[in-house]
């Protein structure tokens, strides 16, 4: 199975134990006996709150799933309820947990806010599948378009045979051209990696303008990210569309005159082998996950929640939707202790 980030920063002694291999045990056996002091009073507060104060445990729970799940903080009946987890369902198919995921999602695969709704295809169709409990991978390789509604305010989903997920959108494609001299959608290339997989490419140490050319990001600074990598960012754009700019400022693309290119230890020739191999692949899978846990905890899983990854992960193979992938771990008891 996948294996969680090997980070257990405030999880309690069982996870703490796990480096102790690393470490001379003299030097931090004083830790571990306030860790263990910790844990003992961890658990003392749990009974109470099972038993003695359950109001109190079942006011934090409440709290904690509306403002997670709903952004908004729990209303009295939540707030009164003898198990408020027996609410998540039906937050799960609140349009306002709708708004919210798709917005979180919208966020991540975007380094900043757009100008204006009619750039953000993304969250238009992150929230169409989150809402229609649609196969997850179909957000990036699915035969969707997102264009301008009849009221020109925001964007609507279409079924479209030629589409991509988001990645054919006029929009996207707009926003993520770059600047490459000949046109070469380098950009492009680099999100569809990042978006699909949590790739982070290194910061560039190439000289400015370098990396507007081909032969600039041929030089040692910039070969390996550009053509050497497993992404390959040169080798990715080469099967994309080609940017083109007109005299006027209006920005369109012509197809690619390159039959095919190898990556990934397979020949793509398009911008849908390119996306259609990295959803394949477990990086998305895992990718996928850790989007999960950054939504539920405000931070990526750790060590010692590998046991709930794995699980997310099967739900997210069997099931196909991230609706699903998201119950197990909002659903699982430790979220609301």
């Amino acid at each position: 199975m996948l294996q969680a980030r090997a980070d257990c920063t405030f999880v309690p002694l069982a996870c703490a134990l796990q480096f102790c291999r690393f470490v001379n045990l003299r030097r931090i056996a004083p830790v571990l006996v306030l860790l263990a002091a910790g844990a003992v009073a961890l658990r003392g507060r749990s009974a109470k709150a099972d038993d003695p104060d359950p109001k109190g445990r079942n006011e934090r729970c409440a709290t904690r799933l509306s403002i997670t799940l709903l952004g908004k903080s729990a209303d009295a009946a939540l707030l009164a309820a003898a198990k408020p987890e027996d609410s998540i369902d039906s937050m799960l198919t609140s349009p306002a947990f709708y708004d919210r995921l798709a917005s979180f999602v919208n966020a991540q695969s975007n380094g900043a806010p757009a100008a204006s709704p009619l750039q953000d295809p993304v969250y238009f169709l992150a929230r169409h599948m989150i809402e229609q409990r649609k196969p997850w991978r179909d957000l990036y390789i699915g035969a969707y378009n997102v264009r301008a509604a009849t009221d020109g305010k925001s964007l609507e989903v279409v079924e479209d045979a030629n589409g991509l997920g988001y990645f054919r959108t006029a929009p996207w494609m707009v926003r993520y051209a770059g600047n490459e001299s000949e046109g070469v959608r380098i950009s492009a290339a680099y999100h569809m990696i990042h978006d699909t997989t949590g790739f982070q490419v290194p910061a560039s140490v190439a000289k400015p303008g370098e990396d507007r050319t081909a032969t600039g990001r041929k030089a040692d600074a910039c070969k390996n990210c550009h053509f050497d990598s497993w992404f390959a960012l040169d080798k990715a754009a080469a099967v994309l569309s080609r940017k083109k700019v007109a005299a006027d400022g209006t920005v369109t693309f012509d197809p690619t005159t390159i039959t095919a290119t190898t990556l990934l230890n397979k020949n793509l020739a398009s911008d849908k082998d390119l996306v259609t191999t990295l959803v394949s692949s477990d990086a998305w899978k895992f990718t996928q996950c850790r989007m999960v846990f950054n939504f539920l905890y405000g931070r990526p899983e750790n060590q010692c929640e590998a046991p709930l990854f794995d699980q997310c992960v099967a739900a997210l193979e069997k099931d196909g939707t991230i609706n699903a992938a998201l119950a197990v771990v909002v659903k699982d008891a430790s979220f609301c202790q």
